[in-house]
């Protein structure tokens, strides 16, 4: 089972005696913080103890399950690339994509860290929790920036590992892929079929075939959801114009760009935005 994700950020945080997923794998990354409980973790077929203060890293691709063993609360961050690289304007490619490559297994690898780094890095995951709660799921500026303090503050305590497990891991073919689409997202002509297969050294046939089979969902839609749920993002988020949101994310022009909101939405960009301002105001 593959659980899909198209916003930038999503949040969970609950309490449960029975793990209420089916082992399953997803499109994105995903932090998780065990404030209290104890059981067993299963990810890609390894079995590893869990309890309070562990945290997890997941990646795109990772199959896990949980065994719970005592009541567990979990905190969760689910998360795209562009909440790092770009916040609410995706349209960005820097240093944030590597930094997610270096940390990859990082946080799995077992590696002692002092009481203090686990408090600093509960502290903030439970900030970003705050402030999601407290807009009520908007994202803004300030969740990209913590979420940049919490990558960077990662990074920083893992970097003294001299452990080489974690560098024995690579990104699968389907991972890169997916990161190559999230990064280009705004880009049309980096999306299209003939650009993609060469650049993952495939034939155009191939890439549509592995991408189906490993996605469970075809590559044109997949594109048409993640650019869809970017765009309605940053018409919640931001004061930019249809205009310049229609030519930021490579449309043609505006009758391009009310043609495939309304195809993908079933209303047009502008009665959406209608609706969102009527919502604001209750």
């Amino acid at each position: 089972m593959k659980l899909m994700q198209f916003e930038s950020l999503y949040i969970r945080d609950f309490e449960t005696d029975i793990w209420p997923f089916p082992l399953h794998k997803h499109n994105h990354f995903e932090l998780m913080y065990i404030l209290k409980g104890r059981g067993i973790h299963i990810l890609n077929n390894i079995e590893s103890a869990y309890k309070q203060d562990t945290i997890l890293f997941l990646l795109p691709e990772d199959k896990h399950d949980f065994i719970i063993k005592e009541k567990t609360h979990f905190n969760v961050i689910k998360f795209l690339p562009n909440i790092l690289t770009g916040g609410i304007n995706p349209c960005s490619n820097d240093f944030w994509s590597f930094l997610l490559e270096a940390l990859k297994r990082k946080l799995n690898s077992n590696q002692k860290v002092e009481e203090k780094h686990i408090q600093e890095i509960k502290q903030l995951v439970q900030l970003i929790i705050s402030e999601w709660h407290n807009r009520n799921g908007k994202i803004t500026d300030l969740h990209a920036n913590l979420m940049r303090a919490l990558f960077l503050k990662l990074n920083d305590i893992y970097s003294n590992d001299t452990g080489s497990n974690w560098n024995n891991f690579e990104n699968t073919l389907i991972d890169r892929i997916q990161n190559y689409i999230h990064i280009n997202i705004c880009f049309p002509e980096k999306l299209r079929i003939e650009k993609l297969s060469e650049e993952f050294n495939m034939s155009a046939i191939s890439f549509r075939l592995k991408f189906k089979k490993e996605m469970e969902i075809s590559l044109r839609t997949y594109i048409n959801n993640l650019k869809l749920a970017r765009v309605k993002e940053k018409m919640e988020n931001s004061n930019s114009t249809l205009n310049q949101i229609s030519q930021e994310f490579g449309f043609t022009d505006s009758s391009h760009f009310n043609r495939f909101f309304k195809n993908n939405e079933g209303i047009s960009p502008l009665a959406y935005r209608k609706s969102l301002k009527k919502t604001q105001r209750k």
